[in-house]
């Protein structure tokens, strides 16, 4: 019988990649968000562009990694035949959109003369198609044959996962980017939703433990394979917590004065600010992968398996 650990460890690139991927699509989003709204100068435009690369790269990175999980490239051409049928397909198929649309975009962006206006309608293209890629991954675990996937909490952890980790990759990008657009205002705005994000996450996650330790099989049950599912919940919220008090720190060394940001470019302080939320981010993921681990770590199916 293969026990719940070498499940998850056989799953470990899906972990990373619910963990990654979700995240870096609602920082581009985010980052999108001056351009889609016509708020953002033509050099702040272009200072969002270049390092857009940042929450790309962690999307995907993510994308590369559950790439392994197909075995055989070749077996790619059987995911993109069932999509509209299978939500595995379908969050495949969204996931390849998505980054096509975005790294697309990415490239244009450096071309000599860029049209301003198809710059900001393809951005509104990018980050619906981000959302819903977002919302392809929380579903593509409704699946009746697995008792504790097809459940609600499962694709609701997903989005919020998005909106703890995406702020604080949003942040740091800005941030990189010389904090052109980024504010202590704008921080703390980022920052709010990532800290209402964790706490309703954390309560959704309650509700999955405890749905999901009282489910079992006629081989094991999810007690036997995740018997500190409770003490995982309590790391996701130190890591978070710690995560986000840190990005505080760095937001709190922000001007008030968006006008004062541009002076920021090139100075020791925005290096700090920079590496502080470069760990922020970091230690909130970590927080994210372990409750994702925990997930694949709790799978059991209809009948005689795990």
């Amino acid at each position: 019988m293969i026990s719940g650990f070498e499940t998850a460890l056989g799953e470990i690139t899906l972990v990373l990649f619910t963990t990654l991927a979700p995240t870096g699509a609602l920082a581009v989003l985010i980052m999108g968000i001056p351009i889609m709204c016509g708020r953002a100068t033509e050099r702040e435009i272009s200072r969002i562009n270049k390092y857009l690369c940042i929450p790309l790269i962690v999307s995907m990175v993510g994308l590369v990694a559950s790439a392994t999980h197909l075995g055989n490239p070749a077996n790619a051409l059987y995911v993109f035949s069932s999509v509209g049928t299978s939500p595995l397909s379908n969050e495949v198929f969204a996931a390849v959109v998505f980054l096509a649309l975005t790294g697309l975009y990415w490239l244009y962006s450096f071309s000599e003369k860029p049209q301003w206006l198809l710059l900001r309608i393809w951005y509104i293209a990018i980050a619906l198609s981000g959302v819903a890629f977002i919302l392809s991954v929380g579903f593509a675990y409704s699946s009746r044959t697995i008792l504790t996937w097809n459940i609600w909490q499962a694709p609701a952890a997903i989005l919020c996962n998005a909106l703890v980790g995406g702020p604080l990759l949003a942040l740091t990008s800005y941030a990189c980017a010389g904090c052109v657009l980024l504010s202590r205002r704008r921080g703390v705005r980022l920052l709010g939703v990532s800290v209402v994000a964790m706490l309703v996450n954390a309560g959704i996650y309650a509700l999955q433990i405890h749905d999901v330790l009282l489910m079992s099989n006629s081989v094991i049950a999810v007690s036997e394979l995740v018997p500190g599912y409770w003490w995982a919940l309590v790391a996701f919220v130190v890591f978070t917590a710690a995560a986000q008090v840190l990005a505080w720190n760095m937001i709190k060394r922000l001007p008030a004065d968006p006008t004062e940001s541009a002076h920021m470019v090139a100075s020791r302080e925005n290096k700090t600010i920079i590496a502080g939320l470069c760990l922020a981010t970091a230690v909130c993921l970590l927080g994210i992968f372990v409750m994702r681990f925990c997930f694949y770590l709790s799978h059991i199916t209809v009948g005689l398996g795990v």
